[in-house]
């Protein structure tokens, strides 16, 4: 699978640091799939403190945590780079995550100052260090595409996790002078064009022709993609407070990029060499097609009436089904190539790790989960079999990352290694 990136045991991180991401992230799948549940109808107000915890479940302690697994796992893979010390590094940040992101929910739910300032300490500690500790090894390579892209996510995040600081010291009493909604359509922006579509956009430049065997982008668009993508962002951040009708223009714009690069995956994947379509391809058709609608039903809000939930479920089954996407992917090959390069001639192959009919089921329960979300835009009740869908595609999400870690540590204590005299 990474034969092209000459990929070593010294040079990857040890597999416990990709599981515990993904098992963390998985856990908060379970946890606001259930609170989706409970909330019900009531999603489709924005400003309720429930609503405003469970988007932030989703994108900090699912996303985020994904997405901060995969990148320990992609920087060596894809950009050649090796993090000194990554399993402390990783365990460290992983648990302030988890009591940052926990802390953050309860103050939204209580409104308590302490609470405030603990989930304003603890995430700022945990992304401003991950985010400056890959920025300043990336900085060191030569770069490709996806190396580029990386590091301008990263960027977005740092914006994101500034601009979430501001919001939460105003939530906190603390008075500056600042447009609030202003400021919270940047945080959002910046977090989910620019932060997630940005790094979703920068890995698929090598794993879609890796993993599938397809053409590869052409180099021009994809090392000017993600540039245009974040300059775009900061004009908007500069300068659309002068003049809202700027906002919805440079919005546009970058929708309609993302979008853009959405249907050239979706080309790719139809010109791959390989004919077997598994559960992946099926994740990451679903994902980019879920943005594609999205960019349809923006445009199409110039010019009728359409719910805002809509757009926001559109929206979040796009890095949602790609994050299956990958976990099912990459999860089963580690295990693999972990126990292999170790020695063990009894390490189970990747079909072995991840049934490819495990998979596909989840994947079916995923796709229900999105149907019937989109059903309950218009129809509330529907919400509550849509949650305990999403809430069942999560939990066997989270049961396949932990059945491949106790097979990897089950070879461990009893696999016999290759001997050599």
């Amino acid at each position: 699978m990474f034969q092209n990136s000459g990929l070593s045991l010294e040079q990857a991180p040890p597999i416990v640091v990709v599981l515990r991401f993904f098992i963390t992230g998985s856990i908060f799948g379970v946890i606001a799939s259930i609170m989706l549940f409970f909330i019900g109808a009531d999603i489709a107000n924005f400003s309720l403190p429930q609503t405003i915890a469970l988007t932030h479940l989703f994108t900090l302690g699912v996303m985020g945590s994904f997405m901060f697994g995969a990148l320990y796992q992609m920087l060596p893979v894809l950009c050649g780079v090796h993090i000194k010390g990554a399993d402390l590094l990783a365990l460290r940040v992983n648990y302030i995550f988890i009591f940052g992101i926990t802390a953050l929910v309860a103050a939204f739910f209580t409104n308590a100052i302490v609470l405030y300032i603990v989930a304003t300490l603890f995430l700022a500690y945990a992304i401003f260090f991950t985010a400056f500790a890959m920025l300043g090894q990336l900085r060191k390579i030569q770069h490709n595409n996806s190396s580029r892209g990386m590091m301008l996510s990263l960027t977005a995040l740092i914006v994101v996790a500034v601009l979430g600081i501001t919001l939460l010291a105003i939530r906190g009493g603390l008075a500056i002078d600042i447009d609030y909604l202003w400021l919270k359509e940047m945080h959002y922006s910046f977090g989910l064009f620019g932060w997630v579509s940005l790094l979703i956009i920068s890995v698929s430049f090598q794993v879609i022709e890796m993993f599938y065997v397809t053409p590869s982008f052409p180099k021009g668009y994809a090392k000017n993609l993600p540039i245009a993508i974040i300059a775009l962002l900061f004009i908007d951040l500069f300068f659309s407070s002068l003049n809202p009708q700027i906002r919805s223009i440079l919005q546009l714009l970058v929708v309609l990029l993302i979008a853009f690069h959405a249907g050239f995956i979706l080309l790719r994947l139809k010109q791959k060499k390989r004919p077997v379509i598994d559960a992946t391809i099926l994740f990451w058709i679903l994902g980019e097609g879920a943005f594609i609608a999205f960019a349809v039903a923006l445009i199409a809000t110039f010019y009728v009436t359409l719910p805002p939930l809509l757009l926001v479920v559109l929206f979040s089954f796009f890095p949602l089904s790609v994050i299956f996407a990958m976990s099912y992917k990459i999860v089963p090959f580690l295990v693999w190539f972990h126990l292999n390069a170790q020695g063990y001639f009894n390490a189970p192959m990747m079909h072995e790790v991840t049934p490819p009919s495990y998979a596909k089921r989840n994947f079916y329960i995923f796709l229900g989960a999105f149907v019937t979300a989109i059903i309950a835009v218009f129809l509330p009740v529907v919400w509550y079999l849509s949650a305990l869908l999403l809430m069942i595609a999560f939990f066997m999400l989270f049961l396949n990352n932990y059945r491949a870690w106790h097979k990897y540590q089950e070879v461990l204590e009893s696999g016999e290694k290759f001997s050599f005299t």
